[in-house]
This record gives C-alpha cells, structure tokens and sequence, in this order.
C-alpha cells in the first residue's frame, strides 16, 4: 500500500500509525496498574471479574455518548455483526484476565500479553492470505521463551505453581484477545466509518458484560460488597479504569486504517513492555501502594531478560 505512495505521505502514514500505538501503549501501561490496583486493594483478590458488573452499563453509556457525538452511518450487517462478536470475544477475554491479575504483578502481566503478535501474525497469514517468512519463526520463538523464564524464576515451589497457573489464564485472555483484534481488523478491510464500528464494538462489550453479569450471582454479591466498602473511591477508579483503557483500545483499533494488525500489535506491545517495565520500577518507588512490583534483584534480572529476548523477537518478527 505505501510503496505507491510519494515519500512524504509514506512517512506522514508511518508517524501516524506509530504515534498512534505509542499513545495506546502508555495508556494500557497505566491501565494494568489501575486494574491490579482495583483487583488488589479493593476486591482484595476475590471475585475480581465482578468488575464486568460496573462495566456494562459503562459501555453502554459510551455507546450512546458515539451517537450523539458522532452519530452513526449506513454499514453492511456482516461488519455490523463482525465487530460486535468481536466486542464480545474482547470482553470475554477480561474474566481470564482480571484472574490471573490476583496472582501477577503488572509488568509480569504484560510479558505474557506479548505472545499476542505472534497470534496476529498467524491470523494475518490464514485471514489476510500473509506470508511467514523463517526469520519471524526465530522472533516466535524467542517471544514465546520469555513468559517461560519468567514463570521458571520463582524460586519456591508453591510460587511457581501459583506463576503457571496464572500464566494459562494470561495465555487465555491473549488468545481470545488476538481473535478479538482480528476479527475487528477484517471489518476494517471495508473501511467503514471508524466511530460506527467502535460503537458496534462497544455494544458487543457492553452485552456480554451485560449477560455475565446476569447470570453470575456470586459477581453480584461480590460487586455490591465492594460497592458497599469504598462506594467513591471504588467508581472514581473504575470510570478512570475504563476511560484509559478505551481510549487505548480506540488508537490501536484506528491503527489498523494505515498498517497490518500484526504490525501495529508488535509495536505497541513491544512499545507497553516496556514502559510497563520502567513504570513499575517507578512507580513502586514513589508510589509503593500503586506501583506494587516486587523489586528484587532477582525478579528485576528475570523481567529484564524477558523483556529484550521479546523487543528482538518482534524486531525479527516484522
């Protein structure tokens, strides 16, 4: 697409796209720390999935604040019903998520959530007809060795167990996640109007919150308890939670307009990986009670091996 553009608007789309992503990675940087903290402090571990009760009605309000901001344009049902399962597959994908956050720190959180190019890449080649070259191989391989050495580096026996565990329901959440992204990356290939998709995604996030939190009685239970101990603070954070955590989905999402999904993952995942990293170191220092990594020297050299052995496999990656 870009070769047969002149170098200015080649570069122009490059700059977009790549600011775009690193607009959205700092800003799901900062929404892993807000969501350990919610999972953490307030349902103190428990039921952590109960958030998907405040978010459905959330959602829906920013549905409605699309249309009435936005308005919606005229597109084909199978767009309209692409990017809902793809909302919906999205949502899904949290409840593992927000289970493995009880037993993980963020920036471990976000090594594992670097498999997920792999997947995009995988999905360009079988839905978008790209091709795998043996170099993105080595990338595969060194991505996917770096969640392991960070799950092999707990030292107790118990502490491993609990990294595996949460490191299933990390790789879980990543692969709904990626068939989520790449669903909604082929309802773009039509180039609908963008606000019009976001808000049929939303809408398909919105139901399934909606469903689960229905048929979920302990979520409930567990919702209105934690509603009951810190009602503003508990809301405060948890709009501020899903502002962030829009906002970042909606550049990602739009950057799909000027570059491949499995590009546009790579990079700002490459790109959250590591200011998660340097967050966590900064965040714990000055702000223990909101940072909340374990800062040994031990866990810092494990990290920060994952963390290179996954910028390199991305790089060869793409």
């Amino acid at each position: 697409m870009l070769i047969s553009m002149n170098p200015a608007t080649c570069y122009n789309l490059l700059m977009q796209w790549i600011l775009l992503c690193l607009a959205a990675a700092f800003l799901f940087s900062i929404s892993v720390f807000l969501d350990n903290y919610l999972i953490d402090v307030h349902f103190k571990g428990r039921q952590p999935q109960a958030i998907k009760v405040i978010d459905a009605p959330l959602y829906f309000i920013l549905a409605a604040i699309i249309v009435l901001v936005f308005g919606l344009e005229a597109t084909s049902l199978p767009i309209i019903l692409i990017a809902v399962v793809s909302g919906l597959i999205t949502s899904l994908a949290s409840i593992p998520y927000y289970l493995a956050l009880r037993d993980e720190e963020a920036t471990t959180a976000a090594i594992f959530i670097q498999i997920s190019p792999v997947l995009c890449i995988i999905g360009d080649l079988l839905i978008l007809g790209h091709t795998i070259a043996l170099q993105q191989i080595y990338g595969f391989i060194l991505i996917l060795i770096a969640p392991v050495i960070v799950a092999l580096s707990r030292r107790s026996k118990n502490a491993r167990k609990i990294e595996i565990r949460a490191s299933l329901l990390l790789l879980l959440y990543v692969v709904l996640y990626a068939i989520g992204s790449i669903s909604y990356a082929k309802a773009e290939l039509d180039r609908p109007d963008v606000m019009t998709l976001f808000f049929w995604f939303s809408i398909g996030r919105a139901s399934f919150d909606t469903i689960y939190s229905l048929i979920s009685a302990k979520s409930h239970k567990r919702f209105k308890q934690v509603l009951k101990a810190k009602p503003l603070g508990f809301i405060t954070l948890s709009v501020l939670t899903l502002v962030v955590t829009v906002i970042g989905d909606f550049l990602i999402r739009y950057s799909y307009n000027f570059a491949a999904t499995s590009l546009v993952s790579a990079f700002a995942n490459a790109s959250e990986l590591i200011l998660t990293f340097i967050l966590g170191i900064v965040l714990t220092l000055l702000w223990p009670k909101f940072g909340r990594e374990k800062l040994s020297r031990h866990i810092i050299a494990s990290h920060l091996a994952a963390v290179i052995l996954i910028v390199i496999g991305i790089i060869l990656a793409n």
